[in-house]
């Protein structure tokens, strides 16, 4: 039993702290230069489907017009995926007073059972540009999100997918600070899977990629079954033909903000739709980091009982109880410098008691069929 314990905790020290090391000190292939290698500016086509997202698209929209860049190079396509509520008209009316924004607005036709995989598709037809960019309607976009993409795409011409960062919007309650600290240990663990030329992770509310490159892997044929996964499918796809052309844009300027779920419940299903999707990926990466969390979690809420029937030391005890809150804090405080958050110790013991609780609930709630926007998700 000590055994067993003292791998599943040594192994989580390693991969977790391997992981977060590489990706604190990650540049993408690194920049040999400061100087660009291309001078004129990319343009851009930014995709963005939605669905019932009346509530969000108006930051959404905001955010599009405080944006620093040339709108002439730029191009935006929304994509109705069957919404019942105004979005259209909030998007429509905003097109009528930012007419110097080129606004597209298409329905998505259903062909596979994937949604966002359909409208994207669809998208990428009518897109003007090769320079392909994609978020979601309940982000606001930084000003300089538009020129971090241009300078990396300026440093590494060459790149056919570039992740971007992610942030949960921090408010004032354990729910959103505890959704806070799991993105920000998913974006340490993503930029450590890219300095090691293993990326197995990445999120579609903030991600680029060329059409050419899209169109030689064949899109999202092949996982167009599978109702998620329009990122991490089509980032193990481009990875497989070319992982030096896979990079991360690790910059504060290309923060996307997004924002965290209000119920428990919402959090919850979409955490279990996140977790049902890892296990069709191919990445080993991926499966072990999922399988080290989940087995921790395990431990951090079993060993109490199996210490308090002597089965282990209270030098045992104290040893991997002491492991996962070192691991844990180290992995908070050095995401948190990037994010430029100093907030993050508030409600820290609480989430670090609460989390693995939460990790074994999703982990079982896996086993159901999940749902989402009242909608079947088909894995």
């Amino acid at each position: 039993m000590m055994f067993l314990i003292l791998i599943i905790s040594l192994g989580y020290l390693f991969i977790v702290l391997g992981l977060v090391l590489e990706g604190l000190t990650y540049k993408a292939r690194p920049y040999r230069t400061s100087a660009p290698s291309v001078e004129s500016d990319f343009n851009f086509s930014v995709i963005i489907n939605y669905r019932n997202e009346a509530q969000n698209l108006t930051a959404l929209l905001h955010s599009i017009s405080q944006l620093e860049y040339d709108f002439t190079k730029t191009q935006f396509i929304f994509i109705n995926d069957d919404s019942s509520d105004n979005g259209l008209e909030i998007i429509e009316q905003f097109a009528t007073q930012n007419k110097e924004i080129k606004l597209l607005l298409i329905n998505r036709i259903p062909v596979s059972k994937s949604p966002k995989k359909d409208g994207t598709t669809q998208a990428l037809e009518l897109a003007l540009h090769e320079h392909i960019i994609c978020t979601d309607a309940d982000v606001i976009l930084p000003s300089k999100w538009l020129q971090a993409y241009n300078k990396h795409y300026q440093l590494l011409p060459d790149q056919h997918f570039v992740a971007g960062p992610i942030e949960m919007e921090l408010k004032n309650n354990l729910l959103s600070h505890l959704q806070h600290s799991e993105m920000v240990a998913l974006q340490l663990t993503t930029m450590g899977g890219f300095s090691i030329r293993q990326p197995f992770m990445c999120n579609g509310a903030n991600m680029s990629f060329t059409k050419t490159a899209f169109n030689e892997v064949n899109g999202y044929k092949g996982n167009d079954h599978i109702s998620s996964g329009d990122d991490i499918f089509l980032l193990e796809k481009l990875v497989a033909e070319d992982v030096l052309k896979c990079s991360y844009i690790k910059s504060k300027d290309a923060i996307v903000i997004t924002c965290p779920k209000t119920y428990w419940k919402e959090m919850i299903d979409q955490r279990v739709r996140w977790a049902q999707k890892g296990t069709s990926t191919k990445s080993t990466l991926n499966k072990l980091l999922s399988f080290q969390v989940l087995m921790m979690s395990l431990m951090f809420v079993i060993t109490p009982a199996i210490w308090s029937f002597s089965i282990l030391t209270t030098q045992q005890f104290i040893t991997v109880m002491s492991i996962k809150v070192l691991v844990d804090v180290i992995v908070l405080f050095v995401g948190n410098r990037f994010f430029n958050n100093k907030k993050w110790p508030i409600y820290l013991m609480p989430q670090m008691i609460l989390y693995p609780f939460i990790v074994i609930l999703i982990a079982f709630n896996c086993l159901r069929k999940p749902s989402w926007k009242e909608r079947e998700v088909h894995l």
